[in-house]
């Protein structure tokens, strides 16, 4: 291990390298690093023609991710969400460089895969989803389409349909820790989540390429002691401290470094909010859960009524709320800082939190929708023309029990659609898994039946005709659709309470384990 400087380090990068880097939202992110990348590049033309591997989005709409959307730099983007990066949404939109979009947990546990030397991952996580090779492969522009070489492949063992990730070498790795010692160590203290940092590290080692590790400040050797150390320096070829960590090495967007994001403590109740027809949303979903269930809950809607309905309800200490960035339990952050938690009971890494989604540890999840058609298919990955890319949907919605999706009939956009425009999730890769899926809106409630959508509630004072007139397709409704708990439409609700047991287990065959 050396030390180095920002330049020193960016001058290292190769031409037409592929560059793993770490990070979700704005943490973990080597921000320092990313503005020294795009600096040289626009200075002297390098490094040029990179591929830049991301498993998780990385971005506060301003900085993070952003630093590469410009035409030259990149030549491939393979990553799983750009929605918090307006920049470059637009630019993989426009064809400025190949887009290719995989499941966030299959890139985050690929990276070990890479690590160990193995050929890839075999999972049914991405079946019938844009990722499908039979139906996009992930390639979501169409120089991708052109040029971008076959990420994923179909497999079949025992008589079963697998999705297999081919494994890629990694030429250059990039991430970043609180503390880093004389010899390189690098622990990640003061860091929110802990991501994928040890095995990025792993793979460009392995690979006899090159790891950088951006540093919040430098230690002393033995400083760091040896259980707390999560890249050893043996690892580590470059360290560049910060040269401004208020600005380049913040815990969180909003946070430079706030211990309750990293503790247990006191006050972790989930937050109030007030009535609104978003919150009726909200309401309404948690009362498909059962007491002890674990879920995991997306942004928007979901985010913001979930865990606030459960409070009032009484019901946060029955519930375990995860996020996929590998956090347990305390009150979630949403908007530029998804991901972490006040007062979180657990941090995992990113990797081993999708292995236990993926292996269906997840009861239930709450997401949102961006368009729904007459299949049940939901859309979330390209809407309105903007590449968005799919985050952990795709893993989570193909792997939790209870499948829940919560949006408003309200809005700008007409969310239900004789046809989606991209196949994010899978109606009829739902009903092989055995999953229960629901639509949950602030007028009514539709189940996904095996004729399409089910009509099985509608809010107090609306006819189903007031709905089914919004909806340019056929809808299966029961005689009469039954009412929606009147009291979700209410300033205040009234007591209720979960059952404790799941009422049926998602079918999923086991004769093959999955490696993703």
């Amino acid at each position: 291990m050396r030390l180095a400087s920002v330049p020193e380090a960016v001058a290292a990068i190769p031409d037409g390298a592929t560059v793993a880097v770490d990070g979700f939202t704005m943490m973990g992110v080597a921000e320092a690093l990313y503005e020294g990348i795009e600096a040289s590049f626009r200075a002297t033309g390098h490094p040029r023609d990179l591929v830049i591997v991301h498993a998780a989005g990385q971005s506060n709409r301003k900085i993070g991710f952003e630093h590469f959307a410009v035409e030259g730099l990149a030549k491939r983007i393979v990553g799983s969400h750009w929605g918090l990066m307006p920049r470059m949404s637009a630019f993989l939109g426009q064809g400025l460089a190949e887009a290719v979009c995989l499941p966030q947990g299959q890139l985050s546990t690929l990276y070990r895969s890479i690590a160990a030397g193995r050929p890839g991952n075999l999972t049914r996580i991405g079946l019938g989803t844009f990722v499908d090779p039979r139906i996009e492969a992930g390639k979501v522009n169409q120089p991708a389409r052109d040029h971008a070489p076959d990420y994923v492949a179909i497999e079949r063992i025992d008589g079963q349909e697998f999705m297999f990730y081919r494994s890629f070498t990694i030429d250059v790795g990039i991430f970043r820790a609180s503390s880093v010692d004389e010899d390189g160590n690098c622990s990640q203290e003061d860091e929110a989540v802990t991501l994928d940092a040890l095995a990025i590290a792993q793979a460009a080692h392995n690979a006899n390429g090159l790891v950088i590790c951006q540093a919040k400040k430098l230690v002393p050797r033995g400083a760091i002691p040896p259980k707390q150390v999560s890249v050893p320096g043996a690892l580590v070829d470059l360290v560049v401290a910060a040269p401004d960590p208020e600005r380049q090495h913040r815990q969180t967007d909003r946070t430079f470094f706030d211990p309750v994001y990293i503790s247990t403590g006191s006050g972790a109740d989930l937050p109030r909010a007030p009535f609104s027809s978003r919150l009726a949303i909200g309401r309404r979903a948690i009362r498909f859960m059962n007491l002890g269930n674990i879920v995991n809950i997306g942004t928007g809607i979901p985010g913001d009524t979930v865990g606030p309905a459960l409070a009032e309800a009484g019901l946060s200490e029955g519930i375990t709320l995860t996020v996929e960035s590998g956090v347990y339990g305390g009150v979630p952050a949403g908007g530029v800082d998804f991901g972490i938690t006040a007062h979180p009971t657990a941090i995992i890494s990113h990797a081993s939190q999708f292995d236990f989604y993926n292996g269906g540890g997840l009861d239930a999840t709450f997401m949102g929708a961006g368009q729904v058609d007459q299949f049940g298919n939901v859309n979330v990955s390209r809407l309105g023309g903007r590449v968005i890319g799919a985050g952990g949907f795709i893993d989570i919605t193909q792997s939790a029990r209870l499948v829940c999706f919560c949006f408003s009939l309200e809005g700008r956009n007409e969310k239900f659609v004789e046809r989606v425009d991209h196949l994010t999730f899978s109606a009829e890769q739902a009903r092989r898994n055995g999953q229960e899926v629901l639509y949950v809106t602030e007028r009514a409630v539709f189940r996904l039946d095996t004729g399409g959508l089910r009509l099985i509630e509608v809010a107090p004072g609306v006819e189903p005709g007031d709905v089914l007139q919004r909806i340019p397709f056929r809808v299966l409704v029961p005689e009469p659709p039954a009412p929606m708990p009147a009291d979700i439409f209410q300033e205040t609700i009234r007591p209720f309470r979960l059952p404790t047991q799941l009422a049926g287990k998602m079918r999923r065959p086991r004769a093959v384990s999955s490696g993703g």
